[in-house]
């Protein structure tokens, strides 16, 4: 069997679209098609249904199980090989948010690849969602996500519990709240109850982002339906929005940690508050449980794990005194 027309069979089943998977994967029409041709007199059966649109046959859906088992177990030979041989050449196949990642990689990136020169990484920024499925599609080979799938195939370690903030200019609340900002920002210094902050815009995160969805119960919990002023999918620009004094926004510590620096001298930061408890936010590293793992994939896990275990749970709540 010809391993490279088994990839792109497989590649092709993400699509379901010859013309989209050929120009994903930088290949004409008539070579994608030449090679799942290749596959089905190989096999001696038709993988795919032509009409109305491109899907599996029965055939098909067995050829992809034994795909994935044939590429997992080629990609463990080539990293135990890499291993034997000591160049420590490959590929890391990283996800996470771009607000983890946008902290992490510049940390850890000199330490790595003054160790491994030979290793590249591939970066894949999704939501937690997205990443567990690309996960179990073979498709990443370690994440970072707030959401702990039990799952058989899968190892999660617990890196950090994070406290999410409540963000808001002091111009912004005094706008809405006037001579009654000053006693809210008190009593919402040691957890903010976002029932008292109705009146507000709210710069909101969009489900499945899982952040996003935290939020959402935390306002249906305070039992009202927020004033929108701009949704998105992540976090990513959150301290910028609350500099501008035009919403109040969400952030957990390690993004917020790092945004403090040229966040607006006039943001209050309240700790979010919901049934009575602060509002935590987890991360956790996953990756598989009994594949096989380089050691250069190691190496780059026990530097997240480093970093990690560095990073501060310190409270950053503040209040702008007048």
């Amino acid at each position: 069997m010809d391993t490279i027309s088994l990839h792109y069979f497989k590649e092709l089943t993400k699509d379901m679209n010859v013309t989209k998977c050929a120009k994903r994967l930088h290949l004409s029409q008539q070579t994608l098609s030449n090679h799942i041709a290749r596959l089905e007199k190989w096999c001696g059966a038709t993988l795919f249904y032509r009409k109305p649109r491109l899907s599996l046959t029965s055939t098909g859906r067995h050829m992809l199980q034994y795909a994935d088992r044939w590429l997992l177990e080629e990609q463990k030979l080539k990293d135990t090989v890499s291993d034997i041989s000591a160049e420590q050449r490959g590929v890391i196949r990283f996800g996470a948010s771009y607000a983890r990642y946008v902290t992490l990689l510049p940390e850890i990136l000199p330490l790595f690849s003054n160790q491994y020169p030979n290793v590249s990484i591939d970066i894949v920024d999704n939501n937690a969602v997205q990443l567990i499925t690309q996960m179990l599609s073979g498709d990443l080979d370690i994440i970072l996500s707030p959401r702990k799938d039990i799952l058989p195939t899968l190892d999660s370690t617990l890196l950090m519990s994070t406290t999410v903030y409540l963000c808001v200019a002091d111009r912004l609340l005094k706008k809405y709240y006037g001579t009654e900002a000053e006693t809210l920002k008190e009593k919402s210094l040691s957890g903010a109850d976002l029932a008292d902050f109705s009146k507000l815009p709210f710069y909101l995160i969009n489900p499945p982002n899982s952040l996003g969805s935290r939020i959402a119960a935390c306002f249906e919990e305070a039992g009202f339906i927020p004033r929108t002023y701009m949704r998105v999918e992540t976090l990513r620009m959150s301290a910028i929005i609350a500099s501008t004094g035009l919403a109040a926004t969400f952030n957990t510590t390690v993004p917020l940690d790092t945004a403090l620096k040229t966040m607006s001298s006039d943001v209050n930061i309240f700790p979010l508050k919901s049934h009575g408890k602060l509002v935590h936010h987890n991360v956790y590293l996953i990756h598989y449980k009994n594949r096989y793992m380089p050691q250069y994939l190691r190496c780059f896990r026990n530097l997240i794990i480093d970093f990690y275990g560095r990073m501060t749970t310190t409270n950053l709540a503040r209040i702008i005194k007048c």
